[in-house]
């Protein structure tokens, strides 16, 4: 008997350890996100800016990342922060810059003027489009 509650109890601790790291990832905020697609998108690691969009935004993303593959990116003071919603959409601002080199030749994308759609798509937030 002892024995047997000794499994249980090591169960459900192990249970409370594996569903306590999935939650950690699932409460990351709309603005973590944005910000980790950027930094992805940045890095060109296509699979994780995939995995990061909606289903219906994966294409674009992943025509994002072609786009980038010519050119060194670089984030330059990304912050993200939830501006208000529009229906079921979170909406992301993120203040920085996206900095892209080609022959040492520094360009640099304001991210300001971009407002990120965020939804909760399988209980992760992602990327849906920005306007």
């Amino acid at each position: 008997m002892r024995k047997l509650s000794l499994i249980v109890v090591s169960s459900l601790v192990i249970l409370n350890v594996v569903l306590s790291g999935c939650s950690a990832v699932s409460k990351l905020n709309p603005s973590d996100v944005t910000y980790a697609y950027l930094k992805a998108l940045a890095e060109k690691d296509k699979t994780k800016v995939i995995n990061l969009s909606c289903k219906a935004w994966e294409e674009q993303a992943s025509l994002e990342v072609d786009a980038l593959l010519s050119v060194g990116a670089g984030l330059n003071n990304v912050q993200c922060k939830v501006t208000g919603s529009e229906g079921d959409f979170q909406l992301v601002n993120c203040s920085g810059k996206l900095d892209l080199t080609y022959n040492d030749e520094v360009r640099s994308i304001d991210l300001s003027p971009r407002i990120y759609s965020m939804s909760l798509e399988d209980g992760q937030w992602r990327v849906c489009s920005y306007k």
